[in-house]
Formats: structure tokens, C-alpha cells, sequence
């Protein structure tokens, strides 16, 4: 019982360890755009807010290396702010805990760099 928790738990921190790109626009070249697509190139970025000070530097770091690899040079962030969402629940005794995971979501535009 006491490894399945353990394993439980282990599988439970690794999963909100990084950053996730969960929407991206304007990866192909396009001379007509769909209506309501967005112009230029950008998305939007997620991390787990919550634990340590450490990891969510680490999750936020990580969400700027992907902004960063995704426009291949500087991004700007447009919009920034957070959601909650219902996590796990767990049982505890004859209780049940909830767990609510805090994400910070990132809407980021490319930067286009100017030629020299």
C-alpha cells in the first residue's frame, strides 16, 4: 500500500514539472486567413502555479523557453493571469480531499526582428 502511494505521489509532482503549449497560431505561411484566426504568430502557454517558490520559477522559466523556441527570437506576452482547476480527489479516512491546481496562462505575439 505504501508504495502505490509513493508512486502515487512521485507521479503526481512530475506531472506539473514544465510548462504546456496549449495553443499556437500562425506556424504555416497562409495568403488567405480563416475568419477569426489570429495574424501573426503566437499562443498560449500554461504552468502549474502552485508548490515551492523554486518549482514555480522553474515552470515559468520553462514556459519562457518555450515561447522563446516557438518564435525562434524575442516574443512579447500579451495577456497574463490565472485559472484554477479542480485536480485530484483523494480519499482520506472517511473524508475525500480535493486538490485545486492554480495555473498561470501566458498569451504571447512573436516579435518580428528588424533587419539590420
Amino acid at each position: 500500500m505504501k508504495k502505490i502511494i509513493g508512486f502515487c505521489l512521485f507521479a503526481v509532482l512530475c506531472t506539473g514539472c514544465a510548462a504546456h503549449m496549449m495553443e499556437t497560431h500562425g506556424d504555416t505561411i497562409q495568403l488567405l486567413h480563416a475568419p477569426g484566426e489570429k495574424p501573426g504568430k503566437g499562443g498560449v502557454v500554461r504552468y502549474l502555479n502552485t508548490g515551492m517558490e523554486s518549482w514555480k520559477q522553474a515552470r515559468r522559466k520553462d514556459a519562457e523557453k518555450q515561447m522563446q523556441s516557438f518564435c525562434k527570437g524575442p516574443y512579447a506576452i500579451t495577456a497574463e493571469g490565472p485559472r484554477s482547476q479542480f485536480g485530484a480527489a483523494m480519499p482520506i479516512g472517511n473524508s475525500v480531499s480535493f486538490e485545486v491546481d492554480q495555473y498561470t496562462y501566458l498569451s504571447f505575439e512573436c516579435v518580428k526582428q528588424s533587419a539590420p
